[in-house]
């Protein structure tokens, strides 16, 4: 039997990401990963702790689509990252050890605040407004979703958007004057 998905015509037998695929997605997408959980957590350990869950995660993962192992893998992050700073109100899907390192602190670095010093002004925010600030606009989530994984009202991600969206404006006029000056 073949059944369509918006336009595609999928199979009976679905093809499922393995530990390898993973792995090779971490290794691949290692900046873009770890701009991610410092963007959410505002600090380095922090994040590589989230990197670390989130990779455990996933390589434990067996029912992920081939096709959406990035979005599973980026989702996983923030699940982490929220579990992290916020409180341990959003749970794994999968019973990892946290105990054992098994060598993966040295996968991440520990050096990511610096590969993102561009992003002071959103390291700043207050931690919800960061977090909808990352969720909703830099991965562009809606907001529905963005209150489903903070366990939030929409009301409240709405609320917290406009202000995030004043600040950054004022934080990137207050950047803009500045780069001015110190080119004159």
């Amino acid at each position: 039997m073949r059944v369509r998905w918006f336009g595609k015509k999928v199979s009976e037998e679905c093809e499922y990401a393995r530990m390898e695929e993973f792995a090779t997605l971490f290794e691949r997408e290692q900046v873009s990963l770890q701009r991610l959980a410092v963007l959410l957590t505002a600090n380095a350990e922090a994040a590589k702790q989230c990197l670390i869950r989130s990779f455990r995660e996933c390589i434990a993962s067996s029912s992920v689509s081939k096709d959406w192992i990035l979005s599973w893998t980026r989702r996983t992050v923030i699940r982490n990252a929220i579990s992290l700073v916020i409180g341990p109100e959003v749970q794994s899907f999968v019973n990892t050890n946290d105990n054992t390192d098994n060598g993966l602190s040295a996968f991440f670095p520990g050096d990511s605040l610096g590969a993102i010093a561009e992003a002071k002004s959103i390291l700043d925010l207050p931690e919800f407004d960061r977090f909808v600030f990352v969720i909703c606009v830099l991965e562009r989530y809606s907001m529905h979703d963005c209150a489903l994984l903070l366990g939030r009202s929409p009301r409240d991600i709405s609320e917290a958007r406009k202000r995030v969206g004043n600040q950054v404006a004022q934080i990137s006029e207050v950047e803009d004057t500045s780069q001015r000056y110190a080119l004159r």
